[in-house]
């Protein structure tokens, strides 16, 4: 059994040091991202507007300030201010200043904050407590935000803090569905959520503004192998974005949940934890065998964060270990002591795969042994994952300012499946760096520009306890063995499989270059923002399935004769280098027509240059006039001969209007068009020949498999995808009210509506030649015309076999209502009901 591991974690830290250290000494002036804005108007008493008031917003975390003017209608806008607590003064010649505190911003947010002066001495200050807003009367809705009290306080079955994500209405923890457990899965590792109706797929991470991607088999939801995304003490908090979301966030039409670090302040503040968890106190699983399965969980680490230099320069580090043995409660379905004595002489090294029954027999529907009996046992899994975050952030100037962080989490997992002699283990590594510097160019006008790079990198290998040889090579590992069920990988089966994974020894390194800029501007009513990003995508992969080889038997009793039914096999692999740029910009102005109503105007562009390789190996069969699928595999730079993402419209619309004085009561409405680019086909095109071929010989005898065998009808088995595949598009619409039933307690209703099309499907583009009825062969009592499939039809090219493509020829529709709830019932305590 082979190992690959892909690291220790203290390598990793000494790099990202090193990054940041280099960042710190080249970068020109900058700070932490414009994550929230504060704006509102100055007025005085009898509610004239008061131009050219003075207004300087400082941060009492970090002592950081913006100083702005107010326009002509006493307006003013400090965009691109980073989350904390905050203490606004306005101050004009001829009046009293006041000072407004207590006023606390979240990701995603912008707060309005009026203040009214009164004639008097400008030496005189009125300070004034600021009123949490209930609900404000901007197109900004950050009702997804989870904040940090939320993040470190509310209770976790562990520390993974997207669970926290389902706080959210319309959103559904998909996790139960993946295939495999934790520990065991090389489809997906985290967690799954599915957002308003989307596939989990569909939802993209920002962490400070830069995506985190994660890897696997197919899908690259960060989260590490213990099935959690650590670093509860490395975040500050996250919202969540979906439905109608404005033009500046793109790429996956799911959910965007942006995650915004920890970081040091002006006072020193840290924290040391150790959580235990054991099988002391567990009771006994119903599937338990013998005394309780061993349990011991281990969650340590700690943070600490301060300033290096007051007011100017601020250090943060978090670390977290997890570890955990545990001892699983595992039914396995084996041969019985009479089909282990009945099988052939070819077969009986393989009934090693199994463990011996020590459970009962299962009987058939008349009561007679079926063959198979249980075995149960508790075999020990091992998991160990290390997280960490540096965070480094300086304030050049009150205009000038900088912040760099670097995220890495690494994780390794060796379990058994549900066969305790068949194992699995995977090594994976995620890493995200990010910087950003924020430039205040006028009081009207800021940017900031961002540059990040982030890499998962996974490896998947599955073995046994015994010690058979290969089927494939010789040094190989034995590979699977399906009994009574499909031909399909690691198929559903009559008896729990034996051997090896069938998706083994796969490797997948994801790598994004990412650097974007974004422009604010403040004029009068408007608040403009445009901006775009350029995106580079490294995929660079082993996913060839069947290296090991699978044998699929049609039940128990042709696998004690050794008839195998389908042999499945690759004989040789090819790593593959996919590359893909991606550009997008976008345009956004939000207009405040009056303090009742706001509008929002936004347009974003996305493209892509295709999925390519970069050695030109790109492999991907093509279909002819008919839509027959062609023997030879069409190879080049691009899998695709069209690239229909060239340029892809997205135009989006918001508005928010309080029909009453009050302002109670909020009404929002939005509109947009959104897009999943294809930048994760890998799984599909990495198993194409003349690099990476699987074949599959029918009904052979098991004696006759042998390493490097040729076999007679043996066929290839095409993979691939639609030659002009489209992009995935959602169109989607929203309408929430919300209304303000107390001082401190809001209700929220909400339609969310969607529909969307070129969605991907998994298809089988060979599928046996059709006859229309009532042409011969056809069927007594179809109807004319009707479609019907003879029996031992062959394919439609019968020089290959079934095929597993995808095809962007789905649909999709998503109708739902929403209720949300909040109330602030005092300073640490609050309820939530969605």
């Amino acid at each position: 059994m082979r190992f690959r591991r892909v690291g220790g974690l203290g390598r990793v830290f000494q790099f990202g040091l090193l990054v940041l250290g280099l960042w710190v000494s080249t970068a020109i002036a900058s700070f932490a991202q414009g994550e929230a804005a504060i704006q509102g108007t100055v007025s005085d008493t009898s509610g004239g507007a008061i131009p050219g008031a003075a207004i300087r917003a400082k941060n009492l975390e970090t002592g950081a300030e913006r100083n702005l003017v107010t326009d002509d209608a006493g307006h003013y806008d400090a965009a691109g201010l980073p989350v904390g607590r905050y203490e606004l003064r306005a101050e004009k010649t001829g009046f009293r200043s006041e000072v407004k505190t207590g006023i606390s911003i979240v990701v995603g947010q912008r707060e309005t904050v009026d203040l009214v002066l009164q004639v008097g001495d400008v030496r005189q200050t009125v300070r004034v407590e600021a009123a949490p807003t209930v609900v404000a009367v901007t197109t900004e809705d950050v009702s997804g935000l989870v904040g940090e009290r939320q993040v470190k306080e509310l209770p976790l079955n562990g520390r993974s803090y997207d669970q926290l994500i389902t706080l959210n209405p319309g959103v559904v923890n998909y996790t139960s569905q993946r295939a495999g457990g934790i520990g065991t899965s090389n489809s997906v590792v985290g967690n799954m959520f599915a957002a308003s109706g989307r596939r989990p797929q569909e939802n993209l991470y920002l962490l400070n503004g830069v995506e985190f991607t994660g890897a696997s088999e197919i899908n690259n939801t960060p989260g590490g192998v213990s099935g959690q995304l650590l670093g509860v003490d490395a975040v500050r908090e996250f919202s969540v974005v979906k439905d109608t979301y404005s033009a500046e966030y793109g790429k996956r039409p799911g959910a965007q949940v942006n995650i915004v670090t920890s970081s040091g302040s002006n006072e020193f503040h840290g924290n040391v934890y150790e959580f235990l968890r054991n099988s002391g106190l567990d009771a006994r699983n119903f599937f338990d065998h013998g005394s309780i399965p061993q349990f011991q969980r281990n969650e340590f680490g700690g943070s600490f964060g301060g300033p290096i230099r007051k007011d100017k320069t601020f250090l943060f580090g978090n670390y977290e270990g997890f570890r955990q043995n545990l001892g699983l409660s595992d039914l396995t379905l084996v041969p019985d002591a009479a089909s282990r004595t009945s099988a052939v002489a070819s077969i009986q090294p393989l009934l090693a795969l199994w463990p011996v029954a020590n459970g009962p027999e299962l009987l058939t529907s008349t009561g007679t042994p079926s063959g198979i009996a249980e075995a149960l046992s508790n075999p020990l899994q091992r998991i160990r994952e290390d997280f960490g975050t540096v965070r480094l952030d300086q304030n050049f100037t009150e205009k000038n300012s900088l912040a760099g962080v670097y995220t890495a989490d690494d994780s390794e997992a060796h379990s058994p499946t549900n066969n305790p002699f068949s194992l699995a283990d995977i090594f994976l590594r995620e890493q995200v760096a990010s910087l950003s510097e924020t430039h205040v160019f006028s009081p009207r006008l800021l940017n900031r520009a961002t540059f990040g790079f982030s890499r998962g990198a996974f490896y998947f290998n599955g073995g046994t306890t015994v010690n058979l040889s290969g089927w494939v090579h010789q040094g190989q590992p034995v590979g699977a063995v399906v009994v009574g069920g499909g031909t399909t990988l690691n198929g559903a089966s009559q008896i729990t499989n034996g051997g090896t994974n069938a998706g083994s020894n796969l490797s997948a390194a994801r790598n994004l270059y990412t650097v974007s800029d974004q422009v604010t501007f403040s004029r009068g009513n408007h608040l403009i923002s445009f901006g775009g990003s350029l995106q580079e995508v490294r995929a660079n992969d082993i996913l060839i399935q069947d290296q090991y080889g699978q044998i699929s038997f049609t039940n128990l009793q042709t696998f004690l004769q050794g008839k195998v039914s389908t042999y499945t096999y690759a004989p040789s692999y090819t790593p593959l280098s996919w590359r893909s740029l991606e550009g997008a910009f976008y345009v956004e102005d939000a207009i405040k027509l009056k303090p009742s109503l706001e509008l929002r105007i936004g347009f974003r562009g996305e493209s892509t240059n295709g999925w390519n390789e970069a050695h030109g190996r790109a492999s991907n069969y093509v279909f002819d006039p008919n839509g027959v699928i062609v023997t030879q595999p069409v190879v080049g730079n691009s899998a695709f001969t069209v690239n229909n993402a060239k340029f892809l419209p997205a135009p989006r619309i918001g508005t928010a209007w309080s029909p009453f004085a009050s302002k109670r009561t909020v009404i929002r409405a939005g509109f947009g068009l959104y897009y999943g680019l294809l930048d994760n086909l890998s799984y599909r095109l990495d198993q194409n020949g003349p690099f990476n071929t699987v074949f599959a010989v029918k009904n052979i005898a098991f004696s006759n498999i042998a390493p490097n065998a040729a076999y007679s009808g043996a066929k290839v088995i095409p993979s691939g995808v639609q030659p002009d595949l489209k992009t995935p598009t959602v169109e989607s619409w929203s309408l929430k009210i919300e209304q303000q039933l107390s001082s401190n307690t809001s209700l929220g209703v909400s339609y969310i509506g969607s529909h969307g099309y070129h969605e991907l499907l998994s298809v089988d583009a060979n599928l046996p030649a059709t006859t229309i009825c009532p042409a011969s062969p056809g069927r007594a009592g179809y109807p004319a015309g009707a479609y019907y499939y003879p029996t031992g039809a062959a394919l439609t090219n019968n020089a290959e076999w079934n095929t597993t493509h995808w095809f962007s020829e789905g649909i999709s529709s998503y109708h739902g209502l929403a209720l949300d709830v909040n109330s602030r019932l005092g300073h640490r305590l609050q309820l939530r009901g969605v």
